[in-house]
């Protein structure tokens, strides 16, 4: 994916299963902080419980006038509100929402409220891949982009990758012609030579506009064409726990019984 419209998700940084990291880490409940790229910052607060305005620096409509929603303490989950591909993240308390002409054009995180063990961290990781396959993302063949191998031979692999230059492995997910992702599992602690246990991990999503085909004359972000306005005609598969009264916070109770 072209660096120049995703932040990295190192950088600032589930339904059912990636909520577990809120259940075992002492925390407030945790808000939604709902958006897809290309929405404006008006929707993103009317669709969200996290205090968005008290948390930003808002975005104005003028070209080349920029903004963010920032996530510095826990627990908020975001959730990806496109209703055919979309997603809910575990809690984190680290994340940027940018904006760019009043509507989201990026956003990057790392989705945990700590780092983690590396079989915690797998978990999120199968967690997130499972909803990203459901939602219709694909990864980007022209670079070599493949899902994560999750089968026991495949995590092993993955586990001996964490100790190799580099100390990450990357897939780059796309939604052709509307969104792109970079998903990410990396060591934080431990991994390289002559450092010693515990050896830490987190996942990083980065979520921008899939510019990795563009073409003169796609629409922009914010240009109403932006294929991420158009409303479908099929039903909708997902939408966020916000959606429903006690949605969220049924969703978070779920994982107490996993």
């Amino acid at each position: 994916m072209k660096r120049r419209h995703l932040i990295s998700a190192g950088a600032v940084a589930a339904a059912a299963l990636g909520l577990y990291a809120w259940q075992r880490t002492p925390a407030p409940a945790p808000t939604l902080l709902s958006f897809r790229i290309g929405q404006s910052f008006d929707a993103v607060v009317e669709a969200s419980t996290y205090a968005v305005v008290q948390n930003s620096l808002v975005p104005r409509e003028e070209l080349d006038y920029s903004g963010g929603t920032f996530v510095t303490e826990p627990a908020v989950a975001l959730c990806f509100n496109d209703p055919q591909h979309g997603f809910i993240l575990p809690p984190t308390k680290f994340a940027l929402v940018a904006f760019a002409q009043n509507v989201v054009v990026t956003m990057s995180t790392s989705p945990s409220l700590e780092k983690l063990p590396f079989d915690r961290a797998v978990l999120i990781l199968e967690d997130l891949q499972n909803q990203f396959k459901a939602g219709g993302w694909e990864p980007w063949k022209v670079d070599g982009s493949v899902w994560f191998d999750l089968t026991p031979e495949g995590r092993k692999r993955l586990y001996q990758r964490m100790f190799e230059p580099g100390y990450s492995q990357s897939a780059e997910l796309r939604v052709p012609k509307k969104y792109g992702m970079t998903f990410r599992l990396k060591c934080t602690d431990g991994c390289w030579p002559d450092e010693k246990p515990p050896y830490l991990f987190l996942v990083d999503v980065g979520v921008g506009s899939d510019t990795n085909e563009s073409e003169p004359g796609d629409p922009e972000v914010w240009d109403k064409s932006f294929p991420g306005n158009a409303v479908s005609a099929a039903p909708a598969r997902f939408r966020c726990p916000g959606a429903w009264p006690g949605g969220l916070a049924r969703a978070a109770a779920g994982q107490a019984e996993n």
